[in-house]
């Protein structure tokens, strides 16, 4: 299946299936029908414009410079592809499935406003920025994707301000409030994320546990205090 011609008369018999399959012939697929189709492990950058591609499913290919402009792309997936330098042009990518895709090695997703990569964000992470604006303005954003080292940048930038400061500033009491708010979902994996991303960088300073424990409140403050006494970090208070 190496030609155009070949390509398109596998589907044209009522193949939907593609493995192991290099579409980057030379040639274009302008207005192509691969309604349903499945591709696995292929290999395209090339030209689809104006092709229709509902309800089908690229996992594991390499889009690298694909042109999906105004392409019917309802109920697409793209699964674990590499996608960089992918246009989708003026598509509706509105009910399109888009998951675990690299651009240039980062994990992306897709602006479905815009039709443009973003950067993936985790959840607890757009979250925390939401909550404590004073942390997004000075983070680097390098991280975004991975919430424990995000949190883990917080919790240092927290300590030196407690330490440093004589009273606590905003974005301190806005990091506590928003804790509390995370801790009150008495969730096992958000308390283990803020144990290990935040609390254990202040047990170190007296300071820092003071403080801590007249801003945390309820079950967190109970938390907090059980790994001061109990974790495996040295804790001063």
């Amino acid at each position: 299946m190496k030609t155009k011609n070949k390509i398109l008369e596998h589907y044209q018999k009522g193949q939907r299936f593609y493995r192991n399959v290099d579409f980057d012939n030379g040639e274009t697929y302008l207005e192509c029908n691969f309604q349903d189709a499945m591709f696995e492990n292929c290999y395209f950058g090339v030209d689809f414009s104006n092709s229709n591609f509902r309800n089908a499913r690229f996992s594991d290919c390499n889009l690298k410079s694909t042109n999906f402009n105004n392409c019917d792309l309802i109920k697409t997936e793209f699964i674990n592809c590499l996608v960089d330098g992918i246009e989708f042009g003026k598509s509706d990518t509105s009910s399109l499935i888009f998951e675990d895709n690299t651009c240039f090695g980062t994990e992306v997703k897709i602006n479905t406003e815009l039709n443009k990569l973003e950067a993936y964000m985790h959840p607890l992470v757009a979250e925390l920025y939401k909550n404590v604006p004073d942390f997004d303005r000075i983070s680097d954003h390098l991280s975004d994707d991975l919430h424990y080292s995000v949190y883990g940048d917080l919790s240092l930038r927290i300590s030196e301000q407690i330490t440093e400061l004589e009273k606590p500033n905003k974005l301190i009491t806005d990091s506590f409030t928003f804790f509390n708010h995370l801790g009150n979902k008495n969730d096992e994996e958000i308390d283990n994320l803020l144990v290990v991303g935040i609390y254990e960088g202040l047990y170190w300073s007296k300071k820092c546990n003071d403080l801590s424990r007249v801003l945390l409140k309820g079950r967190n403050k109970e938390v907090y205090e059980h790994w001061m006494i109990n974790g495996t970090i040295q804790s001063e208070y």
